[in-house]
């Protein structure tokens, strides 16, 4: 069955399509270096997580900090972080009930944080960043929700 020629160029827009879609991704995979989270995820029961986990805010090197936060519903554990003069901060989170969403606002941090598992995400400081940020969780999580938000304060010397 022969094609007719608006289809010759459909289907010409559309393998074009196809192509220059598989190239984005290639180009990102390759010469950006963008690539999908995988590899070990640490699992953690969740009634045991407070327990397990120890949140709190611990420097490991000088301007590096690693942040463990506990989610549940309507508070972070902790809630008000304080980071002198950080480089990079690698926040690890995990809820005790309910999939809560963390953001810090005005920054590029946004994770999901699902009850028994720990999601990792390493937030690289601008140097001009100081003053409070405003921690909020934007995944709906019940009635308390619009209570549910936080404080990291970065202090600059």
């Amino acid at each position: 069955m022969p094609f007719h020629g608006e289809e010759r160029i459909w289907v010409g827009v559309v393998v074009a399509m196809a192509v220059i879609f598989l190239a984005a991704l290639a180009y990102a995979a390759w010469v950006v270096g963008l690539q999908v989270p995988g590899g070990d995820v640490q699992l953690v029961e969740p009634q045991k997580a407070l327990q397990e986990l120890k949140p709190g805010v611990r420097e490991i090197a000088p301007g590096r900090y690693e942040v463990t936060i506990v989610a549940r519903m309507w508070q972070w554990f902790p809630n008000n972080i304080t980071l002198v003069n950080p480089v990079e901060v690698k926040f690890r989170l995990t809820s005790l009930d309910v999939i809560h969403g963390f953001q810090i606002v005005g920054t590029n941090v946004n994770v999901m944080v699902f009850p028994g598992y720990v999601a990792e995400i390493t937030w690289r400081v601008p140097q001009d960043a100081k003053g409070k940020y405003l921690v909020v969780c934007n995944e709906y999580c019940g009635l308390g929700h619009q209570n549910m938000y936080g404080v990291v304060n970065i202090i600059r010397s």
